[in-house]
């Protein structure tokens, strides 16, 4: 309202303030000027308890109404949310739209790239930069082929160009490395159907990819695991069926090839039990401090019996109260495969060495020593994946399930440590396994 208009209707209202006081006056006499004096201090009261609210106020320009709402002086507006504005007060935080749309590409893991109507790059954030190994500076502008050479990306290009919609499939990138990448190509277009251009996602699927082949592989290779014992037993209880149970001279034979097979067909469920047990993480729940040297020795005692039928030494040098955070059972388990396998691949009378060292600051080192025929190097790199085995048929004679290394492994990162290998062919083998000092 224009200052002329307002200092119209204040007139007006003294004008008729004035009035009612003189028809209050010359009617109640004294009596009425009182009157006039406490209702106009009741609406002066009313008007002051009521001066925090605006009525509604309607705009004739656009004929759009407006509730100004109360004024809360004591109450931290940021403490409210309210969409409309939080919104927009981000926007001008960040500065603009564009800003934000800059921090939302930026922080993405996936890969974004944007192309125009002649499938010229206009936009690439970093992760697409590092997953296609090229810089935006140098090939905005530049047609997408000249960027990336891959026939099925240009195949989800053409589908979504032609149909408008989203198409998406895989693709291999990284060379050598072989990653997987899951690729989304969506066609932007405006209401009319002009083609503007079209936005492509790249999603990194190596670590899922490789995931699912190992799953497969070990179902594979536990189900070959299974089926050789399993064989075996089916073959010496027909022949013994057929009637070589009445042979006396043989069937002792017989029944002790069918026990050696149901001992290793159990000896394989349990380690893969044990194993899919560790990998839940029901396991190891929690780390404690662990004498080292009470471990090691029940695990020496355990394997007894096998480490004297082949009158092997085994040489316990972990010096007593050497203590690190570990699982107590689930290092007797790492000592009890480590010294089993050593035991198992070492020439008769030879000599096993179990000790202790400092590796840096704030871990402690235990090495398994032996002096067996050695590990290939081209094969080390291997020796901790499932059923692995460096001789499949001396493995087997052995009664090794090859998921010995494999379930030391993840124990030994299960309790944040760390299992490595130092091999010689023809001299012997050094497991060293690393874990948090107390």
């Amino acid at each position: 309202m224009k200052t002329s208009a307002r200092l119209f209707w204040v007139a007006i209202l003294v004008v008729l303030c004035l009035f009612l006081l003189l028809f209050a006056f010359n009617n109640l006499g004294q009596e009425g000027f009182f009157v006039f004096l406490a209702g106009f201090a009741l609406a002066f009261g009313l008007a002051k308890v009521f001066s925090g609210f605006s009525p509604v106020r309607v705009n004739p320009e656009n004929s759009t109404v407006k509730i100004l709402r109360p004024v809360l002086t004591s109450e931290d507006e940021r403490d409210v949310f309210i969409p409309g504005r939080n919104f927009e007060e981000m926007l001008h935080r960040l500065g603009s739209n564009e800003s934000m749309l800059n921090v939302i590409l930026n922080s993405m893991g996936e890969g974004v790239l944007l192309l125009n109507q002649a499938d010229r790059i206009v936009l690439m954030n970093p992760s697409a930069e590092k997953i296609l190994g090229a810089a935006e500076k140098e090939n905005l502008g530049k047609l997408y082929l000249e960027v990336v050479r891959n026939p099925v990306l240009g195949d989800l290009l053409a589908l979504s160009k032609k149909e408008g919609g989203l198409s998406s499939g895989e693709i291999e990138l990284g060379g050598k490395e072989g990653k997987t990448f899951a690729v989304s190509v969506a066609a932007i277009r405006v209401e009319k159907g002009i083609h503007l251009g079209q936005i492509v996602v790249f999603s990194d699927i190596t670590s899922l990819k490789r995931l699912m082949s190992m799953r497969t592989d070990f179902v594979a290779n536990v189900s070959h695991e299974l089926k050789t014992p399993l064989t075996g037993i089916m073959g010496y209880v027909e022949t013994l069926i057929e009637g070589a149970v009445d042979d006396k001279k043989n069937r002792g034979q017989f029944l002790k090839k069918i026990s050696d097979q149901a001992h290793r067909l159990h000896a394989l469920i349990s380690d893969v039990l044990e194993l899919s047990k560790i990998e839940s993480g029901a396991y190891i729940t929690n780390l404690e401090p662990v004498d080292l040297a009470e471990v090691a020795q029940q695990a020496v005692d355990l394997l007894k019996a096998k480490w004297e039928a082949k009158e092997i030494h085994i040489l316990q040098e972990i010096p007593p109260g050497t203590r690190a955070t570990a699982h107590r059972e689930g290092l007797f388990h790492v000592f009890e495969n480590l010294l089993d396998n050593a035991v198992k691949y070492s020439p008769a009378k030879s000599e096993i060495r179990i000790f202790s060292g400092p590796r840096d600051a704030g871990k402690v080192e235990i090495s398994v020593q032996d002096h067996g025929s050695g590990i290939p190097e081209t094969m080390q790199p291997r020796v901790f994946e499932r059923f692995f085995r460096v001789d499949v048929s001396r493995s087997r004679e052995q009664g090794g399930t090859g998921l010995g290394l494999a379930i030391v492994k993840h124990l030994v990162e299960k309790m944040k440590g760390e299992v490595s290998l130092v091999s010689q062919e023809g001299k012997g083998s050094v497991f060293k396994v690393s874990l948090p000092v107390v």
